[in-house]
């Protein structure tokens, strides 16, 4: 699209040194935020690293008990090689989101070079976008956790530019074999990282059929087609893959969550890229969201000789294709889940994070005055450095504390081992993994299926949970348990599928004879909670 006459010799404001002051500070500050966590692992993270640590081999088939493709376990193998400490297995998601910098602030550029954002500056998006990219929470988040998610947004940094590349019309006359082999491996990579790669897969290609169809300029006809083209190669890359998945959405799903309604879906994503779990700061979304706006169907005008922003009724092109993109991946991804009857969590979204940080990057570039400018950037900043500290600084897991009590109590009891019964089999990964981290020779067996703690089998997940006989389980359990070793219960009730379960499983361990008195209570200054019972070593 080329620029109206009105913003056609509009020039954008000069990148000054309080923008780019700004920029360095959220870069450091950013860096040193994704090396911060030293809390325990908790459930996601300890399976992540669980299935890393097998051999190479057995890792595609704990995935298919566990659902999810490969891609980062494979990844994580390797890196755990070098070191399998809690803070360097979260150092490998850190590096991947250190990475992801620099390509955020080329793809700022990429949208202030076009001719439908004239006058807002590609270098100065750019700086923008480097700056909120750098410590808004999601981002920060998942640059510090031992999951796939970081890795997600990178390869979708590195996807978007691609497509720009074929897609854009002042790229027409350069090759595009390059970009289009690239873009096909890309795609395969996000196939390979997580199931949403296909959702937003299927919104890009939409977009670029569309642009082949509408195009008058043959090299752009050709340069659409050959990005179709790469999608579909990845989806053919891919297809070693397909009868895994198939099986793990017949037999896996998410039994631990209900379906969200879109509305819910889309205001809990976006309080979550901006605000983490810091309510207060959530109250920026609506400066971000209204920043969008701005960008969307602000116009640039000269005014009495100054520049101006004024709102039309008319959307601008200046952010669509990302619009387009982040709205259609997240239609298309409710509409699977409700078909599916398949819950939603926020951290799935870090395939459309990266497009909502450009577009709020834009929205904020459209400022006119570099006082302005600073003023905006530094309160988005501000915000999300508090909502990163919260997040960074939140224990994620209450396993940690759950295991230096279970050490205590050893130590008091005089005893060099004991059982920890888990319920549900949810809390026994992290749990399993404080303890080995504090240095505590305990066995956890996890309810129901009293089997290996470090993995949790997700297939016909509701089914098997739903015939599980608490009374059964505590007899057996019981029945193995050395006299004179001490029992200890974990437990967290409000899980789904476990319905009175748990408290079922204490009542029968009581009644059993086990005098088990609580420890610790749950608590919701953790992301994970759970309570703590034990009982003395049997007379």
């Amino acid at each position: 699209m080329s620029p109206t006459p009105e913003t056609a010799d509009i020039p954008a404001p000069r990148i000054d040194w309080m923008l780019k002051t700004l920029t360095v500070i959220a870069v450091i500050a950013g860096v040193a935020l994704r090396l911060w966590p030293r809390t325990s692992l908790w459930l996601d993270e300890a399976l992540s690293v669980n299935i890393a640590a097998l051999p190479v081999q057995d890792i595609p088939e704990a995935l298919r008990h566990d659902g999810h493709p490969p891609l980062y376990y494979f990844l994580l193998h390797y890196w755990m090689l070098l070191g399998d400490s809690d803070w360097w297995i979260r150092l490998f998601s850190a590096l991947i989101g250190f990475a992801a910098l620099p390509l955020a602030y080329v793809a700022g550029t990429r949208i202030g070079d076009r001719a439908s954002a004239a006058g807002l500056g590609a270098r100065r998006v750019g700086l923008i976008v480097l700056a909120l990219y750098a410590v808004m929470p999601y981002g920060v988040r998942y640059s510090s956790e031992a999951r796939m998610y970081s890795l997600m947004s990178l390869l979708i940094l590195v996807g978007y530019l691609l497509v720009d590349e074929l897609l854009s019309e002042s790229r027409v006359r350069r090759g595009y074999w390059l970009p289009a082999t690239a873009l096909a491996l890309t795609s395969a990579a996000l196939l390979y990282s997580h199931y949403w790669a296909i959702w937003i897969g299927a919104a890009v290609g939409i977009l670029a059929l569309a642009q082949a169809v509408k195009a008058l300029d043959p090299r752009l006809r050709r340069r659409a087609l050959a990005c179709v083209g790469s999608l579909i190669v990845g989806v053919l890359l891919f297809l070693p893959w397909v009868p895994n998945m198939v099986f793990q959405s017949e037999h896996t799903g998410t039994p631990w969550g209900e379906v969200f309604r879109p509305a819910t879906i889309l205001v809990v994503t976006i309080t979550d890229f901006v605000g983490g779990g810091f309510g207060e700061v959530q109250v920026i979304t609506y400066l971000l969201i209204a920043a969008i706006g701005v960008a969307l169907f602000g116009v640039l005008r000269q005014r009495a000789g100054r520049q101006v922003v004024e709102l039309t009724a008319t959307a601008q092109l200046r952010i669509a294709p990302e619009l387009y993109v982040f709205l259609t991946t997240m239609v298309i991804a409710w509409g699977v889940s409700v078909a599916a009857s398949a819950t939603y969590a926020s951290r799935y979204a870090s395939v459309i994070f990266p497009l909502f940080v450009l577009m709020v990057g834009a929205g904020l570039a459209m400022a006119r005055s570099t006082k302005v400018t600073a003023l905006l950037v530094a309160i988005t900043l501000v915000a999300s450095l508090a909502g990163a500290i919260y997040e960074i600084g939140t224990d994620r897991t209450q396993a940690g504390v759950v295991a230096d009590s279970i050490e205590e109590h050893l130590v008091a009891a005089g005893a060099q081992t004991g059982t920890v019964i888990s319920c549900p089999d949810q809390l026994a990964p992290a749990t399993a993994r404080a303890l080995d981290n504090a240095g505590v020779d305990a066995r956890v067996v996890p309810f129901p299926t009293g089997e290996d703690p470090e993995f949790v089998d997700w297939v016909d997940y509701e089914e098997r949970n739903s015939a599980a006989d608490p009374t059964a389980f505590a007899e057996e359990v019981l029945s193995e348990l050395p006299e004179d070793e001490p029992v200890y219960f974990v437990m967290n009730p409000s899980y789904l599928t476990f319905e009175g379960k748990c408290e079922q499983l204490l009542a029968a361990l009581t009644n059993a004879g086990v005098p088990l008195s609580q420890v610790i209570s749950t608590s919701e200054d953790y992301f994970e909670t759970m309570g703590l019972w034990s009982a003395p070593p049997n007379p």
